[in-house]
Parts: C-alpha cells; structure tokens; sequence
C-alpha cells in the first residue's frame, strides 16, 4: 500500500448549481467557498482528497427559462454552464472535475441507479391525477405551475416548494393554480408515475442520523424533524421531454425527476474524473472503499441531501453514505431575501468584473452563514476590506517587505533573542494547528478569524519592536518568517494573494506546492533576498461604491422603501 493509499481519503462535494441562470454570491458562500476552504486545506495536509461539482441540467427551470428566452434546453445550459464555469473559475474554486448532467455518462449512470432500485423493490408505478394546461396541451410539472401554498396560504408559490414557508410541494396541492406561459387553470387528468419507497426508510434514517453527531445542528434538526411529521412515497418520474428517459418501454415521454437524478451527478462527476486520470476505475475507491464523502450545501439543500439522497444510497446499497453535510444558512442582500425572480440578487460574475476575487473571498468568509442567515451589503464588504483585510493583513506583509526592501532587499543576520522574540516564535510554530483545527471542524469564519489574528499578532510585535527606531535585525528575520507563514496559511481563504506574497519573498516553487504544516518553521534564512514589493490591496473608495451600485442597480435605502 502506498504512502498515499494510506492518508486519509475524503470526497468533498458541492450541490450542483442549475443551468438556468448565473450563480449569485449567496450561492458562492453557500456551497463552494468554504467547499474550496477546506478541501486547500486537505491538499495541503496531504490527504488523498478530490472536490468534485458540475452543473443540473435537467428539470423545469430549465425548460421554463427556454420558453421564456425562445431557444432550447440545450442553449440554456450551454450557455449557463459556460457563465457559472468561468465564473467559479475567476473566483478561485479549485475543482478536480466540474462536469454536466447533460452527458452520456451521466445518463447511464442515472437509469442504471433507476433500474437497481426497481430490482429491489424500492419503485413502484401508480395511476394519479396531475395538473394538465388544455392550452398548452402538456401536464404542468413543478416550475410550470403556481398557486395558492396549502400550507401558509402564500400566492404566486411553485409547484414544487413554497418560497414563503419552506414546504416541498407538489403541483396538484397548489389551490387556485395557474400555467405559468399562458396564465390558464388547469384541469385534473389522470397520468401514470413510478413512486419511490422513502417511507419505508424511516427507522433507518432516523438511526443513521441520531449517530451523526458532528453534523451542524441545522441539518440535524430539519432532518429528524421532517421524519418525525411522517416521510411519504416520492413520484420519481414526471411527464417532461427535457431529461434523463426513464428505461423502460411503458414510461415513453417519461423522464427522470430532476431531484432523483442530481445528486447521481457526483459519482458521475467522480468518474469522468478518474477516466480523466486514465484510471477508470479509482472513482470507486471514493464511492465504495473507506472514504468521508463530504456534502457542502444551502439550507434548502437539506431534505435532499440529508433524507432523500441517503435513503436513495440505501435503497441502491452498492455506494457510501455521506459522512458530513455541511449546510450552511442563506445571505440575504442589503436586508432583503435574496430572490432570482424578483430581480433582487447580486450575481457573482457581475461582482467580479468590478473587484479582485480575493476581497469578495475575505468578506464572504468574514460573515459566513454558519449558524445564522447573514447580510450581504456593500457598504460593510467596503469597510471590512479597508479596515480589516487592508488595514491588518495588508499593513504587516506591506511594512516588514518595505523594511527589509531599505536593507538591499537582504533578510538580515539573527541577533540575540529576547522575551517578544520568543513569543513570536512560539506564536509562528503554532499557527498552522491554530487555523487548522477550526477548517476540519467546518469553522471557517473561525478558522478566518485565526489567520488574522496571526496578521495582528504581527503588526502588535512590529510596533513593540520599533525597527524604525533602532537597529534590529532579528525583528526583520522573524517577520520575514511570519509572512512567509501567513502566505501558506492564506492559501484555502485568499489563494491569489497567497501566490503574490510567496513571489514577494522570492521563495522557490510554488506557494500551492507547500506542506500546511512547514507554515510553523523558519524556512527563510538569513541573506535571503526577496523580490519586488508591490502592493497586495487597494482601499475600496465611496466612488467605486456608488459606481457599481449603480451597475447593478442596487439601492440601499429601498430596504426602507417596503
């Protein structure tokens, strides 16, 4: 067995975004940032890890934003899965494979999951009354239609969960619903749907779950919770032409429900991944050998990930089931519920066209919604960039540079050690296990905290020190040192930085290629000569402000407005 083979091995994933439009800067905190976070972390830790995406491109919002648009599904996703691609990419998401629900490997895998949970009893096929639009000639499912929720009384709610409560949905309990491209009520008419046996996974999950103690509360709760009201038979197939065909030869004009076949897209993202890697057949060593798969989701991710998906797992009793279910909160936007069809969203490319993707990294990081839903508003994102991240981080890499930069560019000679000079050294030996403890227990905004404190530490012991004031080489040898270690220790929260400081120092290869744990060693030796200096940020001005608000039509008193 090789070294390799024997580290630990975890598969981390984030839920696959849909096709039918960009992704937005709630999603990037809510999935794919600390996903990104701590799966740098466990390269640099040495474990046998993979973090593996890709886009849904099945279902209803795909179709309906092909109608509304006037182009295929087909065009939809293309075109959105290139804009999230690139968009993730700019922001510095580090995928092994991003792949698309859209290929053929994906669609074998999908009927082939179909097929071995009918074998084993798990599906069946029942005769029901769905909505069907006269005009349109076609039955309404989920996105298709709205109506009345059963539940809270709230109007204008989709087939398939109430924006207002929360509840999943299905079409038929809308009251008062309506076809959403020709506004028409629809009539009953009877259709044949195969159903699968969630009920019967009721004991199972609850056991499963109760043991789960090192999930977030969150996902804990919701997940007991909604077994205790009761888990009722799912219809797995609806009457739709866009999706993956049901195999068998009486479901003609049957696809797929898209909530059945997205979460299969991660063991056919993992392996696309491996027959990338000319080893087709390592994907298992993910999916059916030892290994910690990691889900990292929003919170209205959770019934699908922490009930649905497990229960499909066990039903098919041939992969894994997920170790963690990292499910954060929502970010609302300048006070207001994020909503894409209300127009009141912040999409990431758009942000990213105005600012570096580290400082929309930092402050995403800075208000993570671990726990709680938190506020996206620029204003703060302008303050916590110029008086935190340039103001701290910035002002320690930016002073001991310029420092050494007067003394020819030389790290100077180690003098005698005194009590701050100690404590900077034991302050430099711990660090990597100060922030690295808190990324494996999914503490990001912790874990954040810490690197910064490692930054303030820093400029504390500097201004103790007073190098300006007298020589004193050893304050520059060890903050040279410190730099070098928050380079390393910057790498899952603010990569692009992290590189830019390791070219700084004029240190060999590359900052990505560094063990997590060299960050607590003194690695730069005296009469090391560093590189050019430049300056890691700029401050944020109210006029840049103003002008991308302005971009994006955001108003920040309209929240006062309604």
């Amino acid at each position: 067995m090789s070294e390799k083979e024997r580290m630990e091995r975890i598969l981390v994933t984030s839920a696959l975004p849909y096709a039918n439009g960009p992704v937005h800067v709630g999603h990037a905190i809510g999935a794919y940032l600390p996903a990104d976070v701590y799966t740098r972390y466990h390269r640099m830790k040495g474990s046998d890890v993979i973090y593996i995406c890709g886009t849904d491109e099945h279902g209803t919002p795909i179709t309906v934003t092909a109608e509304q648009e006037g182009i295929s599904p087909k065009d939809v996703v293309d075109k959105y899965h290139r804009i999230i691609r690139d968009a993730f990419k700019k922001l510095g998401i580090s995928f092994d494979n991003f792949s698309r629900t859209t290929n053929e490997l994906h669609y074998k895998n999908a009927q082939d999951f179909f097929l071995r949970i009918l074998e084993r009893g798990y599906v069946y096929k029942k005769k029901v009354k769905r909505p069907y639009c006269e005009n349109c000639k076609r039955f309404l499912p989920d996105r298709f239609v709205k109506g009345i929720c059963p539940y809270c009384n709230a109007r204008d709610q989709r087939g398939d969960q109430c924006e207002a409560c929360g509840k999943q949905l299905e079409p038929h309990e809308l009251r008062d619903s309506y076809c959403i491209i020709c506004k028409k009520k629809p009539v009953e008419k009877e259709t044949k749907h195969w159903f699968f046996k969630l009920s019967e996974f009721s004991s199972r999950l609850r056991d499963w779950i109760s043991k789960n103690k090192h999930w977030p509360e969150n996902a804990r709760n919701f997940a007991l919770g909604w077994i205790s009201e009761g888990l009722e038979d799912r219809a797995i197939t609806r009457d739709l032409d866009w999706g993956v065909p049901v195999p068998l030869d009486n479901a003609k004009g049957k696809v797929l429900y898209v909530w059945f076949d997205a979460p299969i897209g991660y063991i056919s993202s993992t392996q696309e991944w491996a027959i990338g890697q000319k080893r087709p057949d390592l994907w298992k060593k993910y999916w059916k050998d030892k290994c910690k798969i990691v889900h990292f989701i929003g919170k209205d991710n959770i019934p699908f990930h922490a009930i649905i998906w497990p229960a499909m797992l066990m039903a098919h009793q041939g992969y894994n089931l997920p170790w963690q279910i990292s499910s954060n909160e929502y970010l609302n936007l300048e006070g207001k519920k994020m909503s894409t069809s209300r127009g009141w969203v912040l999409w990431l490319h758009d942000f990213l066209e105005e600012f570096e993707p580290d400082l929309l990294r930092y402050y995403l990081l800075s208000i993570n919604p671990e726990k709680h839903d938190a506020d996206f508003s620029l204003r703060e994102f302008q303050h916590k960039i110029n008086n935190e991240l340039i103001a701290t981080y910035g002002n320690f890499v930016n002073r001991t540079l310029t420092f050494i930069s007067r003394n020819d560019s030389i790290v100077p000679e180690i003098g005698e050690f005194d009590e701050l000079d100690d404590e900077m050294l034991e302050f430099i030996r711990k660090s990597p296990e100060r922030v690295g403890k808190r990324i494996e227990r999914f503490k990001f905004l912790d874990s954040l905290k810490e690197l910064m404190r490692t930054a303030k530490f820093g400029n504390e012991y500097f201004q103790k020190k007073e190098p300006w004031k007298k020589e004193n080489s050893t304050t520059l040898y060890l903050c040279a040192n410190l730099t070098r270690t928050l380079a390393i220790l910057s790498v899952p929260f603010l990569p692009f930085t992290a590189e830019r400081i390791w070219k700084m120092l004029n240190l060999r290869d590359s900052v990505f290629e560094q063990e997590w744990n060299s960050a607590s060693e003194l690695a730069i030796k005296e009469g090391h000569k560093i590189g050019k200096i430049e300056l890691l940020f700029r401050k944020i001005d109210n006029a840049q402000i103003e002008r991308f608000r302005e971009k994006v039509r955001i108003k920040l008193d309209e929240k006062n407005e309604r």
